[in-house]
């Protein structure tokens, strides 16, 4: 099991003080998932446990509950519950909003205990599908846990939801709350609650009754200088990427008859490098919704690295507004004023990089967050991309994620990339180098065996 950090340990004790009715609302990268299943396993009578999270982080919540307290979930998935109805073999239910509804009377036939309702910021609109669908489901359960960094992302009518879900004895009544807090203000086509008021009345209530808010300067002594997590990623198209596992001459003969005869001459090596590719082109769709999800719930930059152009491309096109890119092609001055800009303008959140041409000689500590959409083949690149955002002497804590498509082979990269940690710092301090081909050959056995 693993050990919690001191503000974990009184942030758990907090849950149980409310009775499982609470508000996890610590900075982001401080834990609150961990937090919160600590929690659910002190308490092994309320069960079973539903977690409605965003779809991109399905697989994190199964992952956590595995790796830390050797919990099992089932993860569900699609609109179409099965004709046999719902099976229910293990404690923890995971669902994403979006097809709650669909699920919704297979889940309730279980009799949940706990509802953890992972960045609820998803049902501020009251008039929203998913909200409705997360009211319904919550009739009856008597604990209700809302996790998110940021609660509260423009205007306090939005809290409400959450706040009547969490205690409802408490926050009974939206007109009451509106008129309280809200500061409403009449238009001509009616009352409009765009205002706040009152917030300072509202913070002790909160504070005092159900929420648990840390940020990371407050507990900065308990936090390591970086702290790694792998975050899986759904593929859109398993069948596909199973064939190029399998029959790698056939899949690669469809694409060019060129290619599958180079590929024959090296076939294995060859196919490690279109697997490593083929993995990260069929989970963008994830990728895309995980940045998404990172906006939503931080109002903080964040650093992505990628290694094909056609990878960095895709998140740019979707991001154009908000990021700049340092790739191959970016050099000199456009790589100083990239660089600047991120650093420099509110504005600019994103900072797009390829892990070779943007992984040293640059600063971009405005940022603590940083995510790899992609892996290189060379460990020792991974610890100098990330420390683009942690700096020696600095007082910040980095959170560094690994964006994985699950079941590929950079399920087996990353293992293998882990298994190097004491080479890599070696490597920054000038004591080893780095064997490449040993990387390579170890991916092999693992391709091979699996």
């Amino acid at each position: 099991m693993t050990k919690l950090y001191k503000y974990q340990e009184k942030a758990v004790r907090k849950i149980q003080h409310f009775k499982g009715r609470a508000l996890v609302a610590d900075e982001m990268g401080l834990g609150k998932t961990l937090e919160a299943l600590q929690w659910l396993y002190n308490n092994p009578g309320k069960r079973p446990a539903v977690i409605v999270c965003p779809a991109s982080l399905k697989w994190v919540w199964e992952a956590e509950a595995s790796l830390h307290l050797g919990m099992r979930s089932e993860v569900l998935n699609g609109q179409r519950p099965p004709k046999e109805g719902f099976i229910g073999q293990h404690d923890l239910i995971i669902i994403n909003y979006e097809i709650l509804q669909y699920w919704l009377k297979y889940i309730q036939a279980l009799n949940p205990q706990v509802l953890i309702l992972d960045e609820c910021q998803y049902i501020k609109n009251l008039r929203a599908k998913r909200t409705r669908a997360v009211q319904n489901l919550n009739k009856n359960i008597p604990h209700v846990i809302g996790i998110s960094g940021t609660p509260l992302t423009n205007r306090p009518c939005e809290l409400w939801p959450i706040l009547h879900l969490v205690r409802p004895d408490i926050f009974n009544s939206v007109w009451t709350y509106r008129w309280r807090y809200c500061n409403p203000v009449r238009k001509p086509w009616g009352w409009e609650y765009k205002g706040a008021n009152n917030l300072s009345e509202l913070h002790r209530k909160l504070n005092s009754l159900m929420m648990i808010r840390r940020l990371k300067r407050d507990v900065l002594s308990e936090l390591p200088d970086k702290t790694r997590q792998i975050i899986p990623m759904d593929i859109k198209d398993r069948s596909e990427y199973q064939e190029a596992l399998n029959n790698f001459v056939t899949w690669i003969t469809k694409k060019s008859t060129i290619k599958a005869e180079r590929a024959q001459r090296a076939e294995r090596l060859v196919q490690m490098g279109y697997l490593k590719r083929l993995s990260a082109e069929l989970k963008m769709k994830a990728v895309l919704q995980w940045i998404d999800d990172f906006f939503e719930s931080s109002d903080g930059k964040l650093v992505l690295y990628c290694v094909h152009k056609n990878i960095i491309k895709q998140i740019h096109d979707k991001y154009k507004r908000i990021s700049v890119v340092v790739d191959g092609s970016i050099t000199g001055k456009k790589r100083k004023i990239a660089v600047r800009t991120f650093q420099g303008n509110k504005s600019i959140r994103l900072f797009i990089g390829n892990i070779k041409a943007a992984g040293v000689g640059i600063t971009l500590t405005v940022a603590n967050t940083l995510a790899f959409v992609e892996m290189d083949w060379t460990p020792g690149d991974h610890v100098q991309a990330e420390d683009r955002i942690h700096r020696i002497g600095q007082k910040k804590a980095a959170m560094i994620y690994y964006l994985i498509a699950k079941g590929t082979i950079e399920e087996d990269l990353c293992e293998l990339i882990q298994k190097k940690q004491t080479v890599l710092s070696a490597t920054l301090d000038g004591k080893k180098k780095i064997n490449r081909l040993d990387i390579f050959d170890e991916l092999q056995k693992a391709l091979l065996k699996g």
